[in-house]
Order: C-alpha cells, then sequence, then structure tokens
C-alpha cells in the first residue's frame, strides 16, 4: 500500500492527511487534496498516474525544507554568539536558493527539466576557498561539535547529505536538472567550512576522530 501524506497549514494548526494511494483510492486523491496550503508550495500534477512520483517528490520537498529550518536554526546561533560570525549572510543566501528549490520539487512535470542556476554553485565554491584560506588543512575527520553554531551547522551537513540523495532520484527521473545535485553537493562542504569557522569564531577546539589503536597505544605509554 502506498500512502501519500498531504499537510495543510492553518493559522495555529496542522492538518495532515493521509491517503491511501493504492489503486482502487488513487482516482480519489485530487489536486486540491495534495497541497500545502499558506505557502508557494503547492504540490501539483497529481493523478493516477503519476501519484508513485510523488513518494519521491514528498521525501526531497520534506528533507529540503528541515534542511532550510536547520540552517536557519544554526544562523540565529551564530548570530547570538558574542562575536562576529562572517558567514552568517552567506547562510541566509542559501536558505533563499534553498526556498527555490523546495518550489522546483513541489512541481515536477514529467518530461521537463526544472533549471536550477550553475552560478549558485560557483558561489559556493568561491566562499568556500574564502574560508579554507583562513582555516589549518582538515588532515582528519571532525568529531560534530566545538559551540552550538558549529553544530548546527554540522547537523545541516548530515541533513545536506539526505537531501542530496532524495533529489537525485528527481534528477535521474529528468524532474531537476543535474546542477540542483551538484549544489546540494557542494553545500555539504560549504557547511563543513563555516562550522569550523564558527568553532574558531567562538574559540572552541574541534574535536578530531582518533583511531581506536592510536588511543590504545597513548594508554600504553
Amino acid at each position: 500500500m502506498f500512502i501519500l501524506y498531504s499537510i495543510i497549514f492553518a493559522e495555529n494548526n496542522i492538518n495532515i492527511k493521509l491517503f491511501d494511494c493504492s489503486s482502487s483510492s488513487a482516482s480519489k486523491v485530487t489536486k486540491k487534496d495534495v497541497s500545502v496550503r499558506d505557502n508557494d508550495l503547492q504540490l501539483s500534477n497529481v493523478d493516477a498516474d503519476i501519484i508513485a512520483q510523488n513518494d519521491i517528490t514528498f521525501n526531497a520537498l520534506v528533507s529540503t525544507e528541515e534542511l532550510l529550518s536547520q540552517i536557519g536554526l544554526a544562523r540565529e546561533f551564530a548570530t547570538d554568539s558574542k562575536v562576529e560570525h562572517p558567514y552568517v549572510d552567506k547562510l541566509k543566501r542559501v536558505q533563499m536558493i534553498l526556498f527555490d528549490l523546495s518550489h522546483a520539487i513541489s512541481k515536477p512535470i514529467p518530461g521537463k527539466t526544472e533549471a536550477f542556476e550553475s552560478k549558485h554553485i560557483n558561489d559556493l565554491e568561491e566562499w568556500i576557498a574564502e574560508y579554507a584560506n583562513q582555516l589549518p588543512p582538515q588532515e582528519t575527520y571532525i568529531i560534530p561539535g566545538g559551540g552550538k553554531a558549529c553544530s548546527m551547522l554540522h547537523s545541516a551537513k548530515a541533513i545536506c547529505k539526505r537531501v542530496e540523495r532524495n533529489v537525485a532520484f528527481l534528477v535521474q527521473d529528468g524532474l531537476l536538472n543535474k546542477e540542483a545535485q551538484i549544489y546540494l553537493n557542494k553545500l555539504q562542504n560549504f557547511l563543513l567550512t563555516t562550522s569550523r569557522i564558527a568553532a574558531k569564531c567562538d574559540q572552541r577546539t574541534e574535536n578530531i576522530y582518533i583511531p581506536r589503536v592510536e588511543v590504545e597505544k597513548n594508554e600504553e605509554k
């Protein structure tokens, strides 16, 4: 059985509808039913022929909104810090782009690829290079932590990986162009880099992964 979720936002409540999208009842699901109201993310082109596609669409859409919210939380922690975090405006810019991506995801049209500007990818690459020059080389894995802003950026990076996986299905089916997936891949690098900048700004020590073998050797000394 395939279940399609419709989340309807009202002023002070959220109404979640579940639709049985098996062949016997798929025709009952209307375009009006499958929507997210009070924002610009209405899901279109939902009928019996393409409902299976919307399972992919919903996963991509919901995870993108989760990423957008997590970046917003990281931005607020950075803003509330006692010292200035230089990347705050860039995080807001990323949120704007993710809104555009959500809009593209929510209106998939079979056979038509939604455009995603490659300029956004170039911006990320420039930002990564700018901040990487302010950091020591990363020689091993970094354990998430290092302050609230840093931790939230690590969390956003993990969510971004999931968004990329979900979007990959839409790219594969020709509903989004590959630049959208490339952007999400680059965004993971940007979030990792800014997490390190956040730790540096808050004067927190980065915790690095130490293999168990090395730990045991140090304990023996």
